[in-house]
């Protein structure tokens, strides 16, 4: 099996041997040692992925060959209690005969979709696989409910299972397919929708549960990839059942990292269930990043939140959905996310930046918010200021004042620590380049209204004589040049 597996491109051109190859993988996945019968299926699901295309004919033989071997039995050896363990290590530790039974999930899903097989019957082969599922969930979900281990893990296996296997079907779709234009055929399209469904109504059941949670997230997400635009409709449970109280900080890392993809596959199609989930969900980043650090393993969680977090922002950001921020709905939590950026911001300002990857985001964000909500540029083509009758239009009243008053004293903030050296520490050298690209910004969209600030308030009140910055930044100097100017300003101010 190896050999075959290692060299499968050898059948690409020999496919006479396929069924034979077949037939001995067959026998194998069956095999009485547990450690050969587990390792022949990951092999196998090797063997189809990669020939898949040339099994058309032999499939509904290969599948029904392997399905008395996808009936589950969630087996608990361990109690493990942490919620701060990975799903995946779950599933290794508590039952590893189960993770390898999702390599013949997948397989199977990748046989089930081989493009030469009549649509019919690839729904068919999706009934076939996805009724004993359902049936698990349906027989298991009472007993769940009231505390029962053995039948929440086998709920946890059936929803990844049916993951697994959406993963493998959506093998057929082209690369380069964009998910909120994919509109899958009815029939295919009824059965993996009776799937969502299936995930849905158990973690809605069982929300409190930390492997629900993780197998729905992760399972859903593959789905995406089958259902495309059909998976809009779902979403907002989804979102909804995904968002606990006592998340860990771990947990909702990885659930924005869902949204993303959410967010980046759909753009403006997301942007009603984004708008009616933004607000409970900001409620749960922020109680996570005010919470206190009590140990290094908190840390690291808490920097990966801080990343995941920014992401979050950004990706909004650049997929047209900057508006979600500031709608009606979401306006109350306006100043809590300018607060949590320009505080991320801030830590390059502390003796102990640590992770610079979070505080360069931050400053990309406030750059973002800057171009996208700031109106036109008020300066003209040869970089002269806008004059005091051009009056800045923002994208709302107020925003100026954020744009003077908060993100531009964080510059200054970070530049006037004794810590940060740009012309010998590369990290504040890639900060510093963040902070000449927002300072430019926010010059090109308030003009006049920044130097005035500028020479009448904001120097005077840290006692920098701050003329020479205003001259270069009303000359229309560019980013490059900016950055050459402050790394030679911020000596002077040591």
């Amino acid at each position: 099996m190896e050999i075959c597996v290692r060299y499968c491109s050898f059948f690409e051109y020999h496919t006479m041997y396929i069924p034979y190859v077949l037939e001995h993988f067959v026998r194998f996945v069956h095999h009485k040692h547990v450690r050969v019968r587990t390792r022949s299926w990951y092999l196998f699901q090797r063997f189809v992925k990669h020939l898949r295309i040339h099994i058309d004919r032999i499939a509904e033989t290969v599948i029904e060959s392997v399905r008395n071997l996808l009936t589950i039995s969630a087996e608990i050896k361990n109690e493990h209690t942490d919620g701060d363990v990975s799903s995946d290590e779950n599933d290794q530790i508590e039952d590893p005969t189960f993770t390898a039974q999702l390599y013949l999930y997948e397989a199977v899903g990748c046989i089930s979709s081989i493009p030469a097989i009549p649509i019919e019957k690839q729904a068919f082969y999706v009934h076939t696989i996805f009724d004993p599922l359902f049936s698990e969930i349906e027989k298991n979900l009472a007993q769940a409910k009231s505390g029962n281990l053995q039948a929440v893990q086998q709920i946890h296996h059936v929803i990844m299972a049916l993951g697994t296997f959406s993963h493998g079907f959506s093998e057929s779709l082209p690369k380069n397919t964009v998910i909120a234009n994919h509109v899958p055929d009815r029939s295919l399209s009824e059965q993996f929708g009776r799937a969502a469904e299936a995930i849905l109504i158990a973690l809605e059941a069982l929300k409190s549960s930390f492997e629900i949670r993780t197998a729905a997230r992760a399972s859903l997400s593959r789905l995406m990839g089958v259902l495309g635009a059909d998976m809009l409709p779902f979403l907002p449970r989804w979102i909804d059942g995904l968002l606990y109280a006592s998340s860990s900080k771990e947990e909702i890392a990885l659930f924005l990292r869902s949204l993303d993809q959410v967010i980046f596959g759909f753009k403006k199609k997301v942007y009603v269930v984004l708008d009616s989930l933004l607000t409970p969900l900001l409620h749960h980043v922020f109680a996570s990043l005010a919470e206190p650090i009590t140990g290094t393993d908190d840390e690291i969680q808490l920097t990966e939140l801080r990343r995941e977090y920014l992401t979050f922002i950004q990706i909004i950001l650049n997929n047209e959905l900057s508006n979600v921020l500031i709608s009606d709905r979401n306006l109350a939590y306006f100043e809590s996310l300018i607060l949590s950026v320009t505080s991320l911001a801030a830590i390059a300002s502390s003796n102990s930046a640590g992770n610079i990857a979070p505080i360069r985001m931050a400053f990309v964000i406030m750059t973002l918010m800057t171009q996208l909500w700031g109106g036109l540029d008020q300066g003209n083509a040869n970089g002269q200021p806008a004059t005091k009758s051009t009056l800045p239009q923002f994208a709302f009243p107020g925003f100026e004042r954020v744009l003077v008053e908060r993100f531009h004293p964080i510059c200054w903030d970070v530049m006037r620590n004794s810590t940060f050296k740009p012309d010998t520490d590369a990290n504040s050298k890639q900060i510093l380049h963040e902070i000449a690209g927002l300072e430019n910004a926010i010059y090109k969209k308030t003009g006049h209204l920044f130097l005035q600030h500028l020479q009448q308030e904001f120097f005077p009140s840290i006692g920098v004589d701050g003329s020479e910055f205003i001259q270069v930044l009303s000359n229309g100097s560019d980013r490059k040049d900016l950055v050459k100017f402050l790394q030679g300003f911020v000596k002077q101010l040591r």
